[in-house]
């Protein structure tokens, strides 16, 4: 239990219809992230419907009783020659991912604008929805929550994506591609009567905005002039044991089934004479099945971080940011394998702060089984991660949660 705070009942939400949309990105985060929030407004009395873009998570959602439907999809591209297209600034990754199609945009924009007449929501609350934020622009109030990577700066230009890169090192080429975005979302905006952004890094800003992550992972906290907020969907009631106290060889393998290095991480795992659980998330059933053996458990759901990863020697991931920080709180030394430049952010952020180690796409099986077994034998490495779980304290996610349910209150009152 979260141990929300009772809400005074001058603040409360009765009779309020918010729409919670989630429209870009992939893994758990943006639903968990928006569930915890869901349910915060639900019990100030709001009226809650839910858009998703990817409708296998939406049992988190209809588990507990709220009305979901399809919400707008932007197709991923699936080339891997895209992955080596270099990417200094959140621009060119927005290029890449198909924000430059004018077509696309006005559909989304559309596509938005129809959930609305069916919700008539008072307000909106969008995580990473640049076409929901451009569907509500003088139409309904909208609140933003997301994490750093997601929520560049609004009013400026976009900083560098990595932050050991200084603002006046970003390419030119990443000037260009955030110029020529700006003008397709603006000529968009302006044929379908949407007010024009002055600045890219506005399409992810609502009338309200929380940026909700760990400081040490947020890519924008040079250029920050309000502070970040302390994520209130991060696993809690997760304590470090002593090494003694862990399973010798034991490792917790998480990665999304589509992860480019999946097969050699599995793999390589599966052949290291290690003692591995693993949840490999959108795996079918048939799959599950074949991969499970001796000493290689495959889960068909989520399992438990606060039993799972102080218990084990090594956590192996692609550094979402709620899995790294449940394994920096367990102590348990990391080996991330990052599926995306944001996922490299939160994977060098770690690594800073708790010695993890990351592992390339294209590593072999025998190499990941071989630093694998390193790792879980470095009583070195485990005394730096046990240390610095003292940085990851659990935190109250109440504060957090009243100021977005204020702002709810403000905006659509």
């Amino acid at each position: 239990m979260l141990g929300w705070r009772r809400v005074p009942a001058a603040k409360r939400l009765v009779n309020m219809r918010i729409l919670l949309g989630w429209e870009l990105g992939a893994g758990l985060g943006h639903v968990n992230r928006l569930k915890v929030v869901a349910d915060r407004l639900r019990a100030d009395g709001a009226e809650i419907s839910v858009a998703l873009q990817d409708l296998r998570r939406a049992d988190i959602f209809t588990d507990a009783g709220y009305p979901v439907v399809q919400g707008p999809v932007w197709k991923m591209p699936t080339d891997p020659a895209l992955r080596k297209i270099p990417t200094h600034s959140f621009a060119d990754v927005l290029k890449i991912i198909g924000l430059a199609n004018d077509q696309a945009l006005a559909a989304r924009i559309d596509g938005w604008r129809g959930l609305f007449d069916l919700a008539r929501p008072d307000l909106v609350i969008g995580d990473f929805a640049p076409a929901l934020t451009l569907a509500a622009r003088g139409r309904c109030p909208m609140i933003s929550v997301g994490n750093g990577y997601m929520t560049p700066p609004a009013g400026r230009a976009m900083p560098p994506i990595r932050p050991w890169v200084k603002d006046r090192d970003l390419p030119a080429t990443s000037r260009a591609a955030e110029a020529e975005l700006l003008a397709l979302v603006n000529r968009v905006a302006a044929a379908k009567g949407v007010p024009t952004l002055n600045f890219l890094a506005d399409l992810f800003n609502g009338d309200r905005t929380f940026v909700v992550t760990a400081s040490i992972t947020d890519p924008y906290r040079a250029y920050r002039e309000a502070p970040t907020l302390l994520p209130f969907n991060m696993p809690r009631g997760i304590h470090p044991r002593p090494l003694a106290d862990r399973r010798p060889k034991g490792v917790f393998l998480y990665l999304p089934s589509g992860h480019p290095a999946v097969r050699n991480i599995v793999y390589g795992l599966r052949g290291a004479g290690l003692d591995c659980d693993a949840y490999l998330s959108d795996l079918p059933a048939a799959s599950i099945e074949k991969l499970t053996g001796p000493g290689f458990r495959v889960h068909a759901r989520p399992v438990s971080f606060a039993k799972m990863l102080p218990e084990v020697r090594l956590v192996v991931h692609y550094a979402g940011l709620s899995t790294a920080i449940a394994a920096a709180k367990a102590g348990t030394p990391q080996l991330i394998a990052p599926w995306n430049l944001e996922h490299a952010v939160t994977a060098r952020g770690v690594a800073n702060a708790v010695g993890a180690r990351l592992i390339a796409d294209d590593a072999s099986t025998a190499v990941v089984g071989k630093t694998a077994r390193a790792m879980i034998d470095d009583d070195r490495l485990a005394a730096r991660a046990l240390a610095g779980a003292d940085m990851f304290p659990d935190h109250d996610p109440a504060p957090t949660l009243d100021r977005i349910a204020a702002a709810c209150k403000e905006l659509a009152g």
